[in-house]
Formats: structure tokens, sequence, C-alpha cells
């Protein structure tokens, strides 16, 4: 867990620690705990704020990277160039003064590398970034880096607005692509070059621009796959806060509420503060065009938004607004709208009047539960979610007309008992052609594929993000095993209509209760979804089998299926194309999940038997079934042990093997390339053996483990079981450099002594931390 204080905060922390156990150093420096004490550790990039502890303490202070380590992380930050022959090596001097100048700080090495990664690979080039001015600006708070400022001065204008607008949302929270993307439009950041073009388009523009940050290391993705959701660095965000602090204000970590702060503020973004919020407090900023409230607020009867009229963004979350709902039409001039965890119950019933108003946003409101039917006279709609929201969100007929929708999240499909009345059907979201993103839910309800059809989801061209949501709960109501079998039956139909186009890149299907899937999942349907890179399945209750087309998706990176409680095999036909299907000289020729990199396979709890065999001398490591497979998660099944297809010594991507609760699994053996493993609850399990570049292993709740051998290189070692009375010993027979231990209470109390015949079974293990589990 990490901790982080304020400096007020660090003086109380100081004197609650007064008193604390510590041993002198041997080495004549400041106290250091007992390794079975309680530890507080602080990171800090200012080194008079732990004298702010008033106790002892000792002070570690990071070391700069080296000169190889620092070169190496500024390589990785550049992209691969076309027809590149001779890497970055004839620039290798100028690239070490650019080092020079970062101080050996990573993120600054980094933010360079992403800088350079954006010019010729020439030495010209590179001089021109090591001579820049920026270097010795004058006028940065000295905690700020100049390499950052150097990366700033290098955008346009219009990325430096985007890139600065990032510093508005909260320390710690996410950046989410589908936010703040649409965000800057509304704005006015984004500026298509040729405005007369009708190939220009905002949203690409813009897209682009939350690309270029990325490479350019100024916001961090949380997946470096999707990258739908980024990351500020503290270092960072000060930085654009610093820049941005005439025009944006942010209010958080316990500072006053902003009211006596600059009247003419453009940005306003509020978080934790030290009283409650007062409405009339904002109303003083008449100039914000952006308005982010992450906290409670006191709303008055008599508040409104009226004197904010030339707000463009608004986003409120975790407050009673629903007093405010009605006065929302007085901002003509509002673009986006997004309310999340509020107590509103409805949308002002003439929302039509704001005829700017492009991204509506109302998640996890659960009092809302309808839309009024005049928004379907927002022509200029990109966006509606309502993800999270009452499950019964009524959506007004005619939703057909919003032509311009690009994300439609949480379309809920309901079922209509009283012969019609005025929501809309599956039917209406057949004319949106434009879709990128799109979620339905309900699809139990759709009452014959015929309605799917006209839906025409295959037809929508754009469309990259899809989630087709199923509930079972009435289907389990149903007794009559016929009228079971019927549902089954339409739910099948169903499905088939609702195929993708071949734009897709990311699926998601959750809740399906048939017991085939659709035959666009299987050969050859699926080479046709030349651009589907994530797949996930989840609570496929009634489905036998996987289905054959998986392994053929030509660009499939991340594969999960979650819950699926009847398949007992997985067969060849999984990993292995079908000769019938796609051909004899095909399936010869074509490498089964060429790109897989991720793949989880989770409650299949009756699985037992994953046929795969080893494949013959003449198949290349290039050529072995997932060859660029690096994860690998398995959990609550009952498979016996792990096929050799895939515990292969032609294997030489995987990197990671996690196994939860495998109940009957008895020896993991044989993975060559596995650096990291972690095994849970296997109760079977005896043996692990020969993983020669292991490096890291966690071993939670294996009673039974009796070997493990062939690990030369093991580094660190984590063993966690509460009923462990004594050491295994196995543990005598490896030498991890770092060994966890949690243990019964009898145990951690005999090794306290340093003199058992169990604390010998360790002793040789000079780093390691012993606790009892609570």
């Amino acid at each position: 867990m990490r901790l982080s204080f304020s400096g007020q905060q660090l003086s109380m922390l100081g004197e609650s620690m007064v008193g604390c156990k510590t041993r002198p150093s041997s080495n004549g420096r400041s106290p250091t705990p007992y390794p079975w004490g309680n530890w507080v550790l602080i990171t800090t990039r200012l080194e008079d704020l732990a004298l702010q502890t008033r106790t002892s303490f000792y002070q570690h202070h990071v070391s700069p990277l080296n000169k190889d380590d620092a070169w190496s992380l500024l390589n990785k930050q550049l992209l691969p160039t076309p027809g590149q022959v001779h890497g970055t090596d004839h620039l290798k001097v100028v690239g070490m003064k650019i080092i020079s100048k970062c101080g050996g700080l990573p993120l600054a090495i980094k933010v360079m590398g992403g800088l350079l990664s954006t010019k010729p690979l020439s030495e010209g080039d590179w001089e021109a970034v090591l001579k820049h001015h920026a270097w010795s600006v004058a006028g940065l708070p000295k905690e700020l880096d100049n390499a950052i400022y150097l990366s700033y001065e290098d955008l346009s204008p219009q990325l430096k607005q985007c890139f600065l607008y990032c510093s508005l949302f909260p320390k710690g929270k996410t950046i989410w692509q589908r936010q703040v993307v649409p965000m800057w439009i509304s704005e006015g950041f984004i500026h298509p070059p040729d405005r007369s073009s009708s190939s220009c388009d905002d949203y690409e523009i813009a897209d682009g621009y939350y690309q270029e940050l990325i490479t350019r290391n100024l916001i961090e993705p949380k997946s470096a796959l999707t990258r739908y959701s980024c990351t500020m660095h503290d270092v960072v965000r000060s930085f654009a806060e610093f820049m941005s602090k005439e025009e944006s204000l942010v209010v958080q970590d316990q500072q006053d509420d902003g009211g006596s702060k600059i009247s003419h503020v453009r940005h306003l973004s509020i978080g934790s503060t030290k009283s409650a919020l007062e409405w009339d407090i904002l109303q003083k900023h008449k100039s914000v065009r952006t308005l982010i409230i992450n906290k409670r607020i006191n709303v008055q009867p008599s508040d409104s938004f009226g004197r904010l009229s030339a707000l463009r963004v608004l986003f409120i979350r975790g407050t009673d607004c629903d007093r405010l709902v009605d006065s929302l039409c007085q901002l003509r001039h509002l673009r986006y709208l997004h309310l999340r965890d509020t107590n509103i119950s409805s949308l002002p019933g003439d929302i039509h009047r704001m005829k700017f108003l492009q991204h509506i946003v109302v998640a996890r409101c659960p009092q809302l539960d309808h839309l009024p039917s005049c928004i379907t006279q927002l022509l200029h709609l990109r966006t509606l979610s309502m993800y999270g929201s009452h499950d019964n969100v009524l959506i007004p007929k005619g939703f057909g007309q919003l032509k311009n929708l690009r994300t439609l999240f949480g379309f809920r499909v309901h079922l209509d008992k009283n012969g019609g009345t005025g929501w809309c059907s599956l039917e209406e979201i057949g004319p949106l052609s434009q879709l990128r993103v799109l979620t339905l839910h309900g699809l139990e309800n759709v009452p014959a594929s015929s309605s799917a059809g006209m839906a025409m989801v295959s037809s929508k061209e754009h469309l990259d993000y899809l989630e087709l949501h199923w509930s079972r709960s009435g289907f389990m109501e149903l007794r009559d095993e016929i009228n079971k079998q019927q549902q089954q039956r339409v739910v099948e139909e169903v499905i088939e209509k609702l195929s993708p186009p071949s734009s897709i890149r990311h699926l998601i299907i959750k809740g399906y209760f048939g017991s085939r899937l659709p035959n666009w999942m299987m050969v050859p349907a699926t080479c046709g979804f030349k651009s589907l890179r994530i797949l996930r399945m989840d609570k496929l209750h009634y489905c036998t089998q996987l289905p054959d087309g998986l392994c053929q998706l030509p660009c499939l990176e991340r594969l999960a299926i979650n819950n699926a409680p009847t398949i007992r095999s997985v067969g060849p036909q999984f990993q292995s194309p079908s000769p019938l299907a796609v051909g004899i000289i095909t399936a010869s020729s074509v490498v089964a999940f060429r790109y897989l990199s991720t793949l989880r396979l989770a409650g299949l709890c009756e699985w037992e038997e994953w046929v795969w065999e080893e494949q013959g001398e003449d198949v290349t490591v290039g050529t072995v079934a997932m060859p660029a497979l690096k994860g690998l998660t398995i959990a609550n099944c009952k498979l016996r042990c792990l096929p050799p297809g895939l515990a292969s010594s032609r294997r030489h991507a995987l990197r990671e093997l996690y196994l939860y609760k495998l109940s009957n699994l008895t020896y993991i053996e044989n993975f060559p390339s596995v650096v990291e493993l972690r095994v849970f609850d296997c109760p079977k399990l005896r043996r692990i053996s020969d993983i020669s570049k292991l490096q890291k292993i966690r071993i939670s709740h294996c009673r039974n483990l009796e070997e493990l051998k062939g690990v030369p290189s093991l580094d660190s070692m984590e063993m966690r079981d509460g009923t462990m009375k004594m050491i295994p010993q196995y543990l005598t027979t490896v030498t991890p450099r770092y060994l966890k231990l949690t243990c019964s209470k009898r145990l951690y109390e005999s090794l306290l002594t340093g003199s058992s015949s169990e604390y010998d079974k360790i002793s040789h293990i000079k780093s390691r931390t012993v606790c009892a589990e609570d």
C-alpha cells in the first residue's frame, strides 16, 4: 500500500510515531525498524518534507540511472522506422548529451524519448533538441523539469491546449479517452486544417492528439493495447497546472474552496476541499467554460445555472443536483453534459432548446428512468451514454433520427407488454450508420431475429467497439422445458443477426444463454474480422464447446472467456484450424492465434481436459500455435495437467503464468520462457520443475507441493498459507534473493527465535520478510 501525505499530515504522523521500536543501524546511520515491526514508507520529491515527521527515520536517495540503462530507456521510446537498418548507434554521442541534461531521471528521459520519436533519426534533428533554448529557460519552479518544458514547446498550439486541459482531471483519477476527446472538441481546441473539406473529422484529429500525447509520454496509458484510459505523472501534472495557472484553477488536497481565487478563470476543477462547497461560490466564476465537480456541493432551492452562461463543458460527480436540472437549458452554449453518481430523476423536458449540445452522459444515476421525448430533436448529438444507470431507462421513439450519433452506451431493449407505447425498439438503431461505439442490453427481450436484423449492426462500417448483453433471469423462471428450448432458439437466431462488421476491434459478449455460439464465430467466417484485437465472452452458461474459428482471427491480441460452466473439454480445434473447414493446404500454412498475447480462461468449472499435442519436429518457433502468447491465466477448473502443446520448448514468448484454483492439477513443468509464476489454491499440486528462466514465484495455499526444482534463475519468492506449521522441505533446495513468508502464528513465533530447526530451512536466504496471517 502506498500512502500520500500533506505537510501537515506528516507532522501529525511524526507525533504518532514517537516511541516506535527501532534498532541502531550497524553503519551508524539513522535507526531502522525491526524487520517484524510496522513500517511507514513515504515517497517524496522534496527532501526537507521528511524532516516534518519530527522522528527518527532512514532516508534513501534513489540514484539516477546509469548511462547504459538511460540509453536503453531512451531507445525504448523511439518508434521503429520502416527500412531502418542501423538503429540509433550513430546517434549515441548526441543522445548521451541529451541524457546528461536529463540528470539521469527516468521521467525526463522518457519525455525526451517521446519527443525524439517524432523527429527523423538524424544527427541534425537531435542536435537541434540538444541546443534548444528551453534547457536554459528561467522562471520554472525548482521541482519542475526543463525536459518537460522542451517537450511542451515542441507541441502545436492546439496540442498544447489539449495537454494542459488534462491537468483538470483530479490527481489520481483516470483520464478516459471517451471523455477528454469530446471535451477538447466542445472547448473548440480542435481545428481541421481545411474546414471546407468533407474528409476532415474533428474526432479523428482529436483522437490523433490523444495518441500523440501518449507517444510523447506526457500521459501514460493504463493498457498498452487499448489505450482507452490514461494517467498523468505528478510532475507532469504540476508542470501543466503551472503553465495554465492564468486560465485554469484546480482545487483539491484540502485547499480552500476557491471562492477568493481569480474571477476570470476559464477552466475550474473542484476536488476534495476542507468544507462543503456552496453553489453560490461557483457562480462567481462567470467566465468559466469548463466546470468539473468531483465532490458534494450544497444546492439551495433558488440556485441555478443562470450565471454560468458561458459553459461549454459541465461535469458533475457525486452530488445531489436534481434541483439544478430544470435550469440546464439556460446553458445555451453547452456542448458536453456529464452527470455521474447523482440523484437526478429526469433531464429537462425542453432539452431540445440546447441546440449546441453534442454529448450527454448520465452514468450511475439510479433514479433516472426515462429520457424526454424531445431528445430526438437534438440532431447534432454525437454521444449518448446511460452506462450504469437505471436498468430500465426508457428511450423514446424516433431515436433513429439521431443519425450523427457516434457513441451509444447502455441502449436497453424493452419488453413491450402493453401492445405499443412511446418507447423505441432495437430496429431504430438501424439508421445510425455513424456509430463507432455501441452497447446493447436486454437482448433477451428481442422477440425475433427479424428485429435484430433490422438493427443493421453488420452494416455499420465505422463500428469499432460492440457489447452484447443478455440476462437469463426470466429464462431461469421458466418451468416448462419446451418453453426454455424455444427461448434458447430465439436467442441463437438473434445473435446470428447481430454479427459485427469487419471494422470491429473490440467485442464483448455477456450473459448469452444459447447452447451454441453463432456461425460468424466459426471457420471460415472469422477470417473476415481483420481488425478484431480484443474478444471477451462472459457468462456462457449453456455453451458446451468453444467455437473453432477463434484461432483464425487474424489480428486477435487478447482473448478472455469467463464463466462457461458446461464446457468439459477443449479439443484441438480450439488452437488448430480444421482442414475440412479451411482446406488442407490453407490449414497447414496458417498460424493459429498468430498475434494473441494475453489469454484468460476462468470459471470453466467443469473443464477437465485440454487436448493439445506438441507439434512435430518440422514446426518452428514462428509457426507454433500462439507464438506471441506472453500472459496466460487459468482459473477455477478441473484440469489435471497443462497440455504438451502449451508447455513446449518451442514456446519462447510466454512470460507470465497465473494458475488459480485448479482443483486437480498435479504438476507444472517445462515452461522455458516463463519469468513469473503465480499458483493459488491448487490442493493436489505436488511438483513445479524445469522453468529455467523463472525469476518470481508466488505460491498460496498449495499444501501438498513437495518439489520445486529446475529454477536456477529464481530471484523473488512469496509463500502464503495461514495454516502452515512447518517450512516446506523444498525451500532448502532453492536460493532466491528474497523470500516473503506468510504463515501460522505458531510458526511465525518459532522463526522469530532465529534458532529453531524451521528457521534453519530458510537461514540461507539473506533477505526475507515473515509475518503471521490475520
